[in-house]
């Protein structure tokens, strides 16, 4: 390795790769691509695509779900049960728990989830759809026993258990 000076500053090779940008903009006519929601992912391919390829973005979730039929499989059902390893704010920005709750809520389904871990910014995925989550884990644990196969069977299917005496109870109290 050499300390010594490159010849270009990073100063100046900002302004070389910011020249560089407007250019290829103006090349594609595509002003503003990276304003777009998903132009940032995976290193900026979402922004090459729509700059270079007369491409457009979809979510991958809605994707998948319109290939899995999802929306008409939802006829007729009034709850949706969903999940995720960790809840958290990440889940709220487009996870597949999320994709599946706005799916679900244009008909007009309720959508609960479950979760291995939730933690204090998970409450991002009720404004996003998901009606009301549930951590999985019961008490303090390492990840190891958390996950051993039996363990978690036994924690999923006590949670769940709770979840439908709340649902049973909300649907038959009169007050």
């Amino acid at each position: 390795l050499c300390n010594e000076p490159q010849g270009v500053s990073a100063q100046s090779f900002l302004l070389q790769l910011r020249a560089a940008q407007d250019a290829g903009r103006r090349h594609a006519g595509r002003d503003g691509a990276e304003d777009i929601p998903g132009a940032g992912a995976a290193g900026g391919m979402g922004f090459a695509f729509l700059n270079y390829l007369n491409s457009s973005l979809e979510p991958g979730i809605s994707l998948v779900l319109g290939i899995l039929g999802f929306q008409e499989k939802l006829e007729g059902a009034e709850l949706v049960i969903t999940g995720e390893g960790r809840m958290d704010a990440q889940t709220a920005m487009g996870k597949v728990p999320v994709g599946i709750a706005k799916m679900a809520k244009e008909k007009g389904c309720m959508v609960i989830a479950f979760a291995g871990g939730v933690t204090e910014d998970a409450e991002e995925c009720n404004e996003a759809g998901i009606d009301a989550f549930f951590s999985i884990v019961r008490g303090v644990t390492d990840l190891d026993t958390a996950m051993e196969k039996g363990h978690a069977l036994h924690n999923m299917e006590a949670a769940a258990v709770q979840a439908a005496r709340l649902i049973r109870a909300v649907k038959t109290q009169k007050c």
